[in-house]
């Protein structure tokens, strides 16, 4: 009964599918006013005004950076005269000419604050240093945060420890100070928890990252000077690929053969263009998206109505469902599945299938930083086997699990909550 069950779990992970394309549209408002989170799947996931925070801080299992929130006007710079021995005596004079920090375009990981790490020093987190015996953060830098409503205030990340961001601000003159915690675990599960130091509160605004896939939103793009643009984002860990110069879209659907990237901007905001009085979609372009379940899904945008209802149109289709082999000589002779995933508190079971038998197989897990956190030797005699892969071992957050043999092999994406 067993070698049943994880027989049919391994036959529906790896069926091509059959559907046509759905077109759907999404709003986020007159003004841009707000962001919309999506599953491909299950379509609208939830959305947000996008002025009700002003910092957002990285609730991953390996996270700290912090991102400002650029599209309402935030702005943050660095305090170049003294370290956090100058909290009380702060002085702006010459601010006009300190380089402003924002936040990357192209990962979630890296936000203003934490974007401009020394890259020579792999402890130095641009906003502090991490100590690799006690994994604590400690910090050693100032900064100036301009809020959307045109006030200053001085912040300073004091630590994180234990997954707790501590953290103070005021005004410039040190009147008003907050001191604050964030503690991740209340956003488990989520890649930010989020902070409005205009209200002096902080806010659950996001849905969890396995339920989403795209989010239709602002954000500062670099054109190459920051500037705010209106277009799509990928969810941590979504692998995006985009197509140009393709005659017929409606056809079109190799994605087998396409480079796949995790850059979060990679359908970004210049699948359109301003004709002056609307917007003109661009000619020939493809995007494929494989989410977190690694199902294959293709994406055209076919009409955006601009700042008047912030309304995006465009066609999707399920191109293959929890597809995960990637093998570079074209032969699919292994197969993978996971189970449960995500996972919380116990094994995972990672079941994998060779179509002959292989000379060597072995197992890799990496964090999406692409650090290696698990190897193991595998069983590579052809049929069926399983490896029990303990949770316990593995931090909270997203991880790529790959099985491998010779020049073959699959990845799929896995969860721990």
């Amino acid at each position: 009964m067993k070698k049943i069950i994880l027989s049919a779990l391994l036959a529906s992970a790896f069926i091509n599918a059959i559907a046509s394309p759905l077109v759907d549209t999404v709003a986020i408002g007159a003004t841009y006013a707000n962001q919309v989170w999506y599953s491909l799947e299950n379509d609208n996931q939830g959305s947000a005004p996008k002025n009700n925070w002003d910092i957002a801080f990285d609730a991953t299992g390996f996270g700290s950076g912090i991102m400002i929130n650029s599209v309402t006007g935030t702005m943050l710079w660095k305090y170049p005269s003294a370290d956090t021995s100058g909290w009380s005596t702060i002085d702006t004079t010459g601010m006009s000419t300190w380089e402003a920090h924002w936040n990357s375009d192209t990962s979630w990981n890296r936000g203003a604050i934490g974007n401009y790490a020394d890259p020579a020093d792999q402890n130095n987190l641009d906003w502090g240093v991490y100590n690799m015996t006690t994994h604590i953060v400690t910090g050693d830098s100032l900064y100036i945060v301009k809020l959307a409503n045109g006030d200053f205030k001085k912040l300073w990340i004091e630590s994180l420890a234990s997954g707790v961001y501590s953290f103070r601000y005021a005004n410039l003159d040190g009147t008003n100070e907050q001191i604050k915690t964030l503690d991740k675990s209340v956003y488990t599960g989520k890649n930010f928890g989020y902070y409005s130091l205009q209200a002096d509160s902080a806010l659950d605004r996001e849905p969890a990252s396995e339920h989403w896939d795209i989010v239709f939103t602002q954000y500062t793009a670099f054109i190459p000077t920051a500037y705010t643009v209106t277009g799509v984002l990928g969810n941590i860990g979504v692998d995006l690929v985009k197509c140009s110069d393709i005659p017929n879209k409606a056809t079109f659907a190799d994605w087998q053969s396409q480079t796949f990237n995790t850059r979060i901007n990679t359908i970004g905001y210049n699948w359109k263009s301003f004709n002056g009085t609307s917007y003109d979609m661009k000619d020939s372009l493809v995007y494929f998206v494989k989410p977190l379940n690694t199902d294959i899904w293709k994406l055209i945008f076919t009409g955006f109505s601009g700042g008047s209802t912030g309304e995006y149109m465009f066609s999707k289709e399920k191109l293959a469902t929890a597809t995960s082999v990637e093998n570079v000589n074209g032969k699919a002779n292994i197969s993978t599945a996971l189970y449960p995933n995500p996972v919380k508190d116990q094994p995972v079971n990672i079941i994998y299938s060779f179509a002959a038998a292989a000379t060597s197989a072995r197992l890799m897990v990496q964090d999406i930083a692409g650090k290696t956190v698990w190897t193991a030797q595998l069983d590579n005699e052809r049929g069926m086997h399983q490896y029990q892969l303990s949770a316990h071992s593995l931090r909270p957050g997203m991880y790529i699990v790959t099985v491998a043999s010779g020049t073959s092999f699959t990845t799929q994406k896995l969860v721990i909550q």
